[in-house]
């Protein structure tokens, strides 16, 4: 499992439950609405009473004109009124759901364009083709956060997709890709997409302030490229054809793998401090696998 369906995971998680959380506050929220809506309601005093001093006569004629009454009984009136009507509480999960739907999917297709711009790039993608592989690229996020939320509106926890269903919607996203890029640009493309783990790797680097040259980023990426092709060409069986548990285990093995080869051929390419951040960042990785266990 990558670092990415991961963090995919994580989002999708974080949603259901802020989701559930919607569901289940909704009544009170209404109930609060209505509280609000008596407390700030005014109230009339009553007219004081008549005593029988002159002035209290003077005050009398005050209260007893005509004028006052009906100015009273208009504003008791419209108190009288009827509130409009609250939306229902499901109209306003689904409404709130939108909106959060909306802002997921506007972060995972700036981090989706991000990812790929190089390859964009690489092929020349005009804007209106870049949109539409971004479209397929986030078409099972925007199913995973739709399950999620239906999935919150029942009470229940959404299930992840199996192996099966996996595999399905890659060859259908596959099969769309190339219906856009053409053979030899799905081929390009699908090209860079098997590098990206290793360009986040060398994009984190540089986060973390190793401020590798062009001339370091490119070494580093062949070096770890050609490194993990050759130990995942070096797998036993199809990661496809495995249990889940021993997929990750097998995935977990290749990560420690990988990091010891890395280690052993950057030592000609970075400084030693550039070294000691790849290294925490490839550990990262394999503590993140071991976890998602």
């Amino acid at each position: 499992m990558d670092s990415r369906r991961i963090a995919l995971w994580i989002i999708i998680g974080g949603t259901a439950l802020l989701l559930v959380f919607i569901v289940f506050t909704g009544p009170i929220r209404r109930d609060a609405h209505f509280s609000n809506s008596a407390a700030s309601s005014p109230t009339l005093s009553p007219a004081p009473v008549p005593g029988n001093s002159p002035d209290d006569h003077q005050d009398t004629d005050l209260v007893q004109n005509p004028v006052v009454p009906a100015k009273q009984s208009e504003f008791g009136k419209k108190e009288l009124l009827p509130l409009p009507p609250l939306p229902s509480r499901d109209q306003t999960n689904i409404e709130t759901h939108r909106k959060l739907a909306a802002s997921l999917n506007r972060e995972v297709r700036e981090a989706t364009r991000r990812m790929y711009e190089g390859a964009f790039q690489q092929l020349r993608l005009p804007r209106d083709q870049q949109e539409k592989v971004i479209d397929i690229l986030t078409q099972p996020e925007k199913k995973l956060e739709q399950q999620a939320f239906d999935a919150a509106r029942s009470g229940n926890i959404p299930a992840p997709p199996s192996p099966e269903e996996m595999q399905a919607q890659q060859a259908q996203q596959d099969q769309q890709l190339r219906s856009v890029l053409g053979d030899a640009g799905f081929a390009a493309f699908n090209q860079y997409r098997a590098t990206i783990p290793d360009r986040s790797v060398i994009e984190d680097m540089n986060q973390q302030g190793a401020n590798l040259s062009d001339s370091q980023s490119q070494q580093l990426l062949q070096v770890l490229v050609r490194e993990r092709q050759q130990i995942q060409a070096g797998t036993a069986q199809n990661l496809n054809s495995m249990s889940p548990d021993q997929a990750i285990r097998a995935l977990d093995q290749q990560q420690v793998l990988l990091q010891q080869a890395v280690n052993d051929r950057v030592q000609n390419i970075l400084t030693p401090e550039q070294a000691t951040t790849l290294k925490g960042i490839l550990s990262q990785q394999l503590r993140i696998g071991l976890k998602a266990r």
